[in-house]
Order: structure tokens, then sequence, then C-alpha cells
């Protein structure tokens, strides 16, 4: 989307007058799951992003009614990121499972472990952790990466893969795996800041 143009500033002073107003909003209405994810600071300044991309309603005559349309626009904003992380953590097992798998993956090793010989309610809140960390590194995957870990998620072939990325068969069997290396690394790097 092309950004609109705001010559009398209205749009940044809207902005710049109601981030505390947005910064509560977001803190109260976005999930935890969402907030476990991103900080509500960030949260704020993608929505301030998407305010300013499209620019204000000229139908919005007064500041009561802009500030509603912010927080409309804010609480649509919220609901994309509560989407985009569900429609990750649902995947999220296949993705954590590459995620531990290799001999270098220590540190998953012992969770596997874990996973394999207990179960209970603090055994499945370590699985759900490592489920978040595992959609929160797919996320941090460049998009060709992210793409072709989603596809093997997925059970796409690889042929199908490498026509869609304009590839060789050869050349998508590198790409893939130096993705799951990637993966892998993304998610000992997240589980470590997460530690």
């Amino acid at each position: 989307m092309k950004p609109v143009s705001d010559p009398g500033g209205e749009v940044e002073r809207l902005l710049a007058e109601s981030r505390g107003e947005v910064l509560a909003f977001v803190r109260r209405r976005a999930c935890r799951s969402v907030l476990r994810m991103e900080s509500a600071e960030d949260l704020v300044q993608d929505i301030s992003a998407r305010i300013l991309e499209r620019g204000l309603d000229p139908r919005l005559a007064d500041d009561r009614a802009r500030r509603a349309w912010l927080l409309r626009v804010a609480d649509n904003f919220l609901k994309d990121r509560r989407d985009h992380w569900s429609a990750l953590k649902r995947g999220g097992s296949r993705v954590l499972r590459l995620s531990l798998a290799g001999e270098d993956a220590a540190e998953g090793s012992s969770l596997r472990e874990l996973a394999t010989s207990v179960t209970g309610p603090s055994t499945f809140a370590v699985r759900r952790e490592q489920v978040s960390i595992a959609a929160l590194a797919l996320d941090m995957l460049l998009p060709r990466d992210r793409e072709l870990i989603e596809g093997l998620c997925e059970g796409i072939a690889l042929h199908e893969q490498a026509a869609r990325l304009g590839l060789s068969y050869d050349a998508a069997q590198r790409a893939r795996q130096r993705a799951v290396e990637r993966l892998q690394r993304t998610f000992r790097l997240a589980l470590r800041t997460r530690g």
C-alpha cells in the first residue's frame, strides 16, 4: 500500500497524543500469546506504521472520532497478530521436531527425553513453551527459508517446491537443508534468550 500524504501532520499529531492510550489498549487487549512473542511497545510501533500507511479517514470530523478509529485499527491489528502467531503454532509441533532434530541439538535432547518419559502439567507447559519458541524461530527466518520449512512440515514434495521457487531439484534440496540448519540455529538462540 502506498503511504498517504499528510500535509497538515494530523496523523503524526494524533499518534503522538494517543501513544499512551494506544499502549494501554494494547497491554489490556492483546492476548498473552501475542505479548509473549512481541512487546507491547513493538506492537504500538507496528500499529503506528499501519496508520501512517493508511492515513486518516477524511470522514472523521473530530478528535474523539479519530481516537475511536485509531483504537479500531489497533484492535484489528492485534487480531491479525494473534491469527499470525496461531497459524504458526498450529504447525508448531512439526517445526519443533525439525528444530530439535540433529546431533548438535543437545539442548533439545534432554527435553525430548523428558517429554517421552514424563507426563503431566509441567511437561505440557514445557512443550507449549517449546512450540512457541519454534514458531518464533520460524517467523524470524527469511521468507524463502520459511517457505521451504513450511513446505517440508506440510509434506509438500521437494520437486513441487523446486518448481515454485524456480530451482533445480538439487538446488532446492540444498536450500531446504540450509533452511533447516538456520531454523535449528535460530531456535537454539531463541531458546537461550528465553531461558
